[in-house]
């Protein structure tokens, strides 16, 4: 997947991102509590130099698995070499540490969903719970990449996907408010809360419960409004073609900065 930065598709790419990119630190925080994601991603000049050893593997894992496509030991290694090379080449904001994707570390996310991909079509008893977490942070990188509503949406319901198989192998209430949160994202609501009520029924105490139950009620409400923009925007699409399609192009549209935002800490 090939994204051209130049031009509006540029600033379409920069607001879908403003979009996600609570999210992404949020889903973090619920998962595993505050990071830092300039540890995560490796910031600074050696990050070049670990992509590419990284790519490296990945080619080489590439040419093993053309003689065994079926090996699921070495899909899971492919995905995991894609995804490392993906965050050494994000950007980190020196500001809020937060990582910002670029066009090449979206071509590794997007390498590392395929990889993926097949490793799921062989079937594996049961799949990788820790592979299927990096797998989801890094569609939600691609959510963050996309130019159009609607793959921001199918990404974030393939992060979504993802992020199902960690939580049900390593049940917590955070890895379930996260599974609710991408599936908010993707306005899948019924599936988002199925998400919610399992939060809510393996927190450890009332407080947290009561804290799942409040952050993913703000989330549902935001995702609700989003919904809402989106529709008008087709609408007004529909009725005059041109007028409404930056709309949906921009998911932030008229959501006042707000995006999906953000689950309280």
């Amino acid at each position: 997947m090939l994204f051209d930065l130049r031009g509006r598709r540029k600033r379409v790419v920069q607001v879908v991102y403003a979009m996600l990119a609570v999210m992404m630190g949020a889903s973090l925080f619920l998962v595993v509590g505050p990071v830092n994601l300039g540890d995560l991603v490796n910031g600074g000049s050696s990050s070049s130099d670990a992509a590419s050893v990284s790519m490296d593997r990945a080619a080489e894992l590439d040419k093993k698995l053309r003689q065994n496509p079926q090996d699921q030991n070495l899909l899971l290694a492919l995905t995991r070499e894609r995804i490392t090379a993906g965050n050494n080449l994000a950007q980190i904001d020196p500001r809020t540490q937060a990582a910002i994707p670029t066009a090449e570390s979206a071509q590794q996310y997007q390498l590392a969903a395929d990889a993926w991909d097949k490793y799921l079509k062989t079937s594996p008893s049961p799949p990788n719970p820790n592979v299927a977490l990096l797998v989801a942070n890094s569609l939600l990188s691609l959510a963050q990449t996309s130019t159009t509503a609607e793959e921001a949406k199918a990404n974030a319901a393939a992060a979504g996907d993802a992020q199902l198989i960690y939580a049900h192998a390593k049940p917590s209430s955070g890895a379930f408010s996260t599974l609710a949160y991408y599936y908010y994202a993707a306005l899948d609501f019924k599936d988002a809360d199925a998400a919610a009520k399992q939060a809510e029924a393996v927190a450890k105490t009332k407080a947290e419960r009561q804290q799942v139950q409040a952050t993913l009620a703000s989330i549902r409400k935001q995702a609700k409004k989003f919904q809402q923009q989106l529709a008008a925007a087709k609408k007004a699409q529909q009725a005059q073609p041109g007028q409404g399609k930056q709309q949906l192009e921009n998911p932030l549209g008229g959501l006042g900065g707000g995006g999906l935002g953000s689950p309280a800490p």
